[in-house]
């Protein structure tokens, strides 16, 4: 017959649970030499977890114990309510009809008075869940606000952490071979780096040759049946989500824009999400809104990004449907009705429906002009084309439309990502989810200057390495989930667009000083050497090719009508998102979670055209 040795509390629990005698006689001596209880011991000696033993405790009291990630604390302004400590409660979960509903964590000292206090007060004892202290820390750090929801559930998907230990090293590795490769004779250096842009462009060039010949046929615009324009129609909640900083100079025409929506007000919400600090856009509202239209405060946080408010104002949405707009966009009139159109025929799986973005101040600058035919080679030809062949893409960061439970079950947006929507259409994919290109278009504003064309741009190069380090963790994982060609394709359309901006600067200075006689012609080392300096520059002139391809057809059907000087200018053009990539890397490694702002309002042809949309935008 075996005898236990007698124990009290918690420690009576975990022998019942099968601890051996021998690991809670020696926690008990242990622990009585160095002046703390046994229970510490054991979890400071990583004999038991946490868990376990704040566990055997709510069995002791006669509690439930709800694990991490099991509860969530009641809040104010994203401050939880709390009556002690962020460690050890308790922390207001709950309220029922009757009574609030509480969580604590007590020190590992304070187990037997807890125990005692709670059979001394039965009915609180009622209202009392036990958790253990990082449970409790998680819960008022990251899931006091519905911005944590994506870093609590899906950790591995959020950016706050930039590299992982495996990316780390290889970087470092890849830094250290770049080092040594510039010690290399100067013609193994030269050739290498042909080599890699050569590669970068030719692939680009077939992207952009073979997205323009497969979507010429697309239609950009869709006619609604003139069935479903019927009264007697019931269509889904719509809820519409407009994230804002500092935009009061244009909340008459934003509000205006929206109140064309082609759609029943009393089936839509919009919700104008604003920084608790912006107090000019917020009284710049007074008297425009309708009753469908709401003003949502989002409580100060970090980081102050476009994807932490429309986590705010996901959570007060009462669509079935959620859509973005930015505050520059005026999207076509029955957008909504299209997109619920194209939900209601497509699979259970399709999760959004991209509608095209398209640029109506085309003719005000040199910025606008190669902004809005590269909005047009991307939303009209590259998306579509990727939709095609059931390709991943990055949505745009707006006129995306979601189906709410879907959005829901992945994480929402990642607030550290200050390129969401690139990153949420790939977790998209990686749940198994698909995405769609809705025939509608929002007519936006592009930037006109330098300055802000130069802002915006950083922001999302560095968004696309935020969401490249994420989604390349583990890419084995990413492959299991997505497949091997859909991983090879989404990273070589931005890695490869990452090459050619990174050494683009550098051939052009290189055939600046070929053409003066300032650098010497490479060697050629005769007839092999000639033959590979003109298949790298064959691939080189194929990209631009390609490109000059796919710009003249995508903003011919824009009735941009692109002119020479538009195609000749494209180099130049590239030079500049260089110069935004090399200040993305820098924000990137210093500043990560910045948000770079765009100032909106300062059109003088959107202004004229007085619908935000000009008469050649086709």
């Amino acid at each position: 017959m075996v005898v236990h040795e007698s124990y009290s509390g918690e420690l009576e629990i975990l022998r019942q649970r099968g601890i051996a005698d021998s690991a809670l006689s020696a926690a008990r001596r242990e622990a009585e030499k160095i002046g703390i209880s046994a229970a510490e011991y054991l979890v400071k000696r990583a004999i038991v977890s946490e868990a376990a033993i704040y566990s055997a405790l709510a069995e002791h009291c006669g509690v439930p114990f709800v694990p991490e990630m099991g509860f969530r604390p009641q809040s104010v302004n994203s401050i939880p309510l709390g009556l002690g400590s962020l460690d050890n409660g308790p922390l207001l979960v709950g309220v029922s009809a009757t009574s609030p509903h509480y969580v604590i964590a007590p020190a590992y000292s304070q187990f037997t008075q807890v125990r005692a206090h709670l059979q001394k007060f039965p009915d609180l004892a009622g209202q009392i869940r036990i958790s253990t202290p990082s449970a409790i820390r998680h819960a008022s750090t990251v899931m006091n606000a519905p911005s944590g929801d994506l870093e609590s559930r899906f950790p591995e998907f959020s950016a706050k952490v930039r590299f992982s230990r495996t990316q780390f090293v290889t970087f470092a590795v890849a830094f250290l071979a770049f080092l040594v490769g510039l010690l290399m004779p100067k013609a193994v250096l030269f050739y290498g780096l042909s080599s890699l842009f050569s590669m970068a462009c030719v692939l680009t060039g077939l992207a952009r040759w073979q997205s323009a010949r497969a979507t010429e046929d697309d239609s950009l615009d869709l006619v609604l049946p003139v069935a479903l324009t019927s009264p007697l129609i019931r269509w889904p909640a719509y809820t519409v989500l407009v994230p804002l900083y500092r935009e009061a100079r244009i909340v008459p025409e934003l509000v205006e824009g929206l109140r064309r929506l082609d759609y029943p007000t009393s089936r839509l919400e919009i919700k104008f999400l604003l920084e608790k600090e912006d107090k000019e856009t917020r009284e710049a509202f007074a008297g425009h809104l309708d009753p469908h239209m709401h003003v949502v405060v989002v409580p100060d946080g970090f980081p102050r990004t476009k994807p932490r408010a429309l986590a705010y104002g996901l959570e007060l949405a009462q669509g079935e449907f959620i859509t973005i707009f930015d505050a520059e966009d005026q999207p076509q009139p029955d957008q909504l009705k299209k997109a619920a159109l194209f939900f209601s025929l497509g699979p259970k799986e399709l999760a959004c429906l991209q509608a095209r973005l398209a640029i109506d101040n085309f003719d005000e600058s040199f910025f606008s002009r190669q902004y809005a035919l590269e909005y047009a080679c991307l939303f009209d030809q590259l998306i579509p084309w990727f939709h095609q062949l059931s390709w991943p893409f990055p949505l745009g960061g707006t006129s995306n439309h979601f189906r709410r439970s879907i959005l829901d079950s992945v994480g929402g947006w990642d607030k550290y990502n200050v390129t969401e929507d690139a990153d949420l259409g790939i977790r998209l994919a990686r749940f198994g989810y698909i995405c769609g290109v809705l025939p509608s278009t929002t007519y936006e504003e592009a930037p006109l200057q330098w300055r802000a064309w130069l802002s915006q741009r950083a922001r999302w190069y560095k968004g696309w390495l935020q969401t490249l380090c994420v989604h390349l963790r583990d890419p084995g994982r990413t492959c299991q989930e997505i497949g091997l060609t859909r991983l090879m394709a989404i990273s070589s359309m931005i890695g490869g667009s990452f090459v050619m901006m990174a050494l683009h600067p550098f051939v052009v200075l290189a055939c600046l000083g070929y053409v003066s006689g300032l650098l010497p012609w490479p060697s050629s080392h005769g007839f092999a050497g000639e033959l590979y300096l003109a298949l790298c520059t064959c691939g080189a002139l194929f990209g631009y090719i390609g490109a000059a391809f796919a710009t003249l057809r995508a903003g011919r059907r824009r009735g941009y009508r692109p002119n020479f000087s538009d195609i000749a200018l494209l180099p130049v053009y590239w030079l500049f998102t260089s110069l935004a990539f090399y200040r993305a890397v820098w924000e990137f490694a210093v500043k990560p979670f910045e948000w770079n702002k765009t100032e909106h309002g300062l059109s003088r042809q959107r202004v004229k055209s007085g619908k935000g949309k000009t008469n050649w935008s086709g």
